[in-house]
């Protein structure tokens, strides 16, 4: 079931063009990952839905009749916004108050997320006596403290290391077990295949996918990493192969698993130190999309 629906949504700023009669249909409880270029519209439609941005043209409308633009939305913005001179659970007490919730409920939020996140015994230290990863944590309580329906995340791995980031995909992964919807972007393409239920491609304010991650992976096909003293660049593009060369490794990318078969009919070298088959990555995808579109441009 649709939870937003946003039809052919255009924005500009001046002469650019942020996001060009854009669409697409928000499902309840899935998690949409938002990839692109800086630039490609992602924080753009994000303030769209918040009602942050008015449009140049189309709407943005929610499905569910009770929906409270307010209240039922949870959001992180790119620009860590919290106040660093204020104590951090005064500070969240009142932004759960601006979201209608009772001291209560959110007492039991606040004390779940900051032992979730390992923080509790910053609970009534001044914010910007923390570090910056554990002021994110923070920032992401405060967004989640109200149980939003729709949680809205902008960059929220950026800056962490990779165990912060795993903690986060987690939390993440609570809030869509306990019922909301999240969009969110992300340049930690790794996580987008781990945590999303479908991906939306933007590149120049434009759609290029809006699919299941599976769905795209298996349009781009596979990756074999090769590496066999018999094996050259000239045969590969006598078979129409794309590759790239690192550290004298073919990566050939395959639209069929079986087309490893075809290069390895081609080595006349009976050592072959590496041949692995992999499914593209998200991260792979990302880089040819845009080596595909630039050379169309």
């Amino acid at each position: 079931m649709s939870l937003l629906k946003v039809t052919e949504i255009t924005k500009k700023f001046k002469a650019k063009v942020a996001l060009d009669c854009f669409s697409m249909e928000l499902q309840e409880n899935e998690v949409l990952g938002v990839i692109g270029h800086n630039g490609a519209g992602k924080t753009t439609l994000f303030k769209l839905i918040l009602n942050m941005y008015k449009s140049d043209q189309g709407e943005v409308r929610f499905k569910q009749k009770n929906f409270h633009l307010k209240n039922d939305i949870g959001y992180l913005p790119e620009q860590r916004g919290l106040y660093g001179k204020t104590k951090v659970y005064a500070q969240l007490l009142a932004f759960g108050y601006l979201k209608g919730k009772s001291k209560t409920e959110l007492k039991k939020n606040i004390d779940y997320w900051m032992k979730f996140f390992k923080v509790e015994k910053s609970k009534n230290e001044i914010l910007a006596n923390l570090s910056k990863g554990n002021q994110q944590k923070i920032q992401f309580i405060s967004s989640v403290i109200h149980n939003p329906k729709l949680l809205i995340l902008d960059e929220p791995f950026s800056g962490l290391d990779s165990i912060n980031v795993d903690l986060f995909i987690r939390a993440i992964q609570i809030m869509q077990e306990n019922g909301s919807t999240i969009i969110y972007s992300s340049h930690k393409l790794d996580s987008i295949e781990q945590l999303s239920t479908r991906l939306l491609f933007l590149k120049n304010g434009r759609k290029v996918y809006l699919d299941p991650v599976k769905a795209i992976q298996d349009q781009y096909g596979y990756r074999l990493k090769v590496k066999n003293d018999s094996l050259t660049e000239q045969m590969l593009l006598a078979h129409n192969f794309t590759y790239e060369v690192k550290n004298g490794t073919y990566e050939v990318f395959l639209q069929k698993k079986q087309d490893a078969e075809s290069i390895a009919a081609l080595l006349t070298d009976s050592y072959t130190e590496m041949f692995i088959v992999e499914q593209c990555s998200i991260e792979e995808i990302f880089k040819l999309i845009n080596k595909e579109r630039d050379n169309e441009e």
